[in-house]
């Protein structure tokens, strides 16, 4: 075991595989069986899970519900309201596709944070698109503001905030997103880079990639390569709106190493270690637990202490095989340290020099 092994820092309950959506981001949607609601762990093993939890980690920490779309198990405020008796702050994914009739318990909730998935701002059609599903634009718009008028009128503090995937179909909308969320006092807006959709795919028929033989699906890497000048352009600019005190909640660190990745994704391989082994603590509908979505599973909660998971031969292996991933979920939020501590001393000079380049048209 580690001598200097921290508890973790990001807590993920992915409460349920189930979607309504057909993004053609993600695989999860294709690949969830038809019987995956009996397979889920229970209110009462979710909360004990939240028990064992508040035991190892103490009061205060932060965990989010996602999926698949939280919002589909009709528990989720049982067990935000049973968090927050054990003092657990909740926040929680959604794509709003079919909240319409919870706008008011979502605001009555001890829910603290609230992320709706919105890919485009001025063109419907990008949106729904990406989502699959004709008008999911209209849903979740509608859900974000009324969901912000209730929030004000009762005093409420949810945050509220956008989170937006960067692929080509949406480059023109990103710096438009932002402005939306300034001028409508929404929270804050965090951009996710796009990533192998096979990486999301169901948690009960996934099987471990292997990280150290990955290789990018040339579909994906022609995607960034016909992207990286105008993102990079589009990034640059989302770092002077982010100066300049736009709610950007991308670190300063993370967008640079943006640009590093659309010029070369393979760059980032090199200059940046994975740190998910030791800040990640993710538990699927099943009660598997896994540091890292793309490894095998490290042990299940439902049988086990979080804590005696967190510290076993599973979870150490998983940590060593972080050294050897080729994988680029590394630039995932959820897996980037916001600090330079992760890079390579040539990191920064990299970032200028790789700019210098893609903009000159000379890559």
């Amino acid at each position: 075991m580690d001598k200097k092994l921290e508890k973790p820092q990001q807590i993920t309950f992915d409460i349920t595989d189930r979607c309504q959506m057909r993004c053609v981001t993600c695989a999860k949607w294709n690949t969830v069986p038809s019987d995956i609601i009996s397979k889920e762990l229970s209110t009462d093993e979710w909360k004990k899970v939240l028990s064992d939890l508040r035991n190892w980690l103490g009061e205060g920490f932060w965990f989010c519900f996602s999926g698949g779309e939280p919002f589909l198990r009709t528990d989720i405020f049982e067990l935000a309201d049973y968090a927050h008796s054990l003092g657990i702050k909740v926040a929680s994914m959604t794509n709003a596709f079919s909240i319409q009739h919870l706008y008011e318990k979502i605001v009555d909730s001890p829910i603290e944070s609230l992320n709706f998935s919105l890919n485009a701002i001025n063109n419907p059609i990008i949106h729904d698109e990406s989502r699959g599903r004709e008008g999911s634009y209209e849903k979740i718009i509608d859900a974000i503001m009324e969901i912000k008028k209730l929030r004000d009128e009762k005093h409420s503090s949810l945050g509220i905030n956008i989170a937006t995937i960067m692929f080509p179909e949406n480059i023109e909308e990103i710096i438009p997103l932002v402005e939306f969320v300034t001028l409508n006092k929404i929270n804050g807006i965090m951009f996710q880079l796009l990533d192998d959709k096979e990486s999301f795919q169901a948690y009960c028929v996934r099987t471990s990639s292997k990280t150290s033989k990955y290789v990018m699906p040339k579909e994906l890497r022609l995607k960034y390569k016909n992207m990286s000048k105008r993102a990079i352009e589009v990034v640059d600019r989302l770092i002077e709106m982010k100066r300049a005190g736009h709610s950007i909640y991308n670190s300063y660190e993370q967008l640079e190493a943006m640009k590093v990745f659309f010029n070369n994704p393979d760059d980032i391989l090199h200059d940046i270690k994975c740190d998910v082994g030791s800040t990640n603590f993710a538990i699927d509908p099943y009660g598997d637990v896994r540091l890292c979505f793309n490894m095998d599973a490290v042990g299940n909660i439902k049988n086990t202490l979080p804590q005696e998971i967190w510290e076993n031969m599973e979870s150490q292996k998983c940590r060593q095989l972080t050294k050897s991933c080729k994988m680029y979920c590394r630039m995932l939020n959820c897996n980037f340290k916001h600090n330079f501590a992760n890079f390579n001393k040539s990191f920064l000079q990299k970032c200028i020099n790789k700019t210098v380049r893609i903009l000159k048209g000379k890559n």
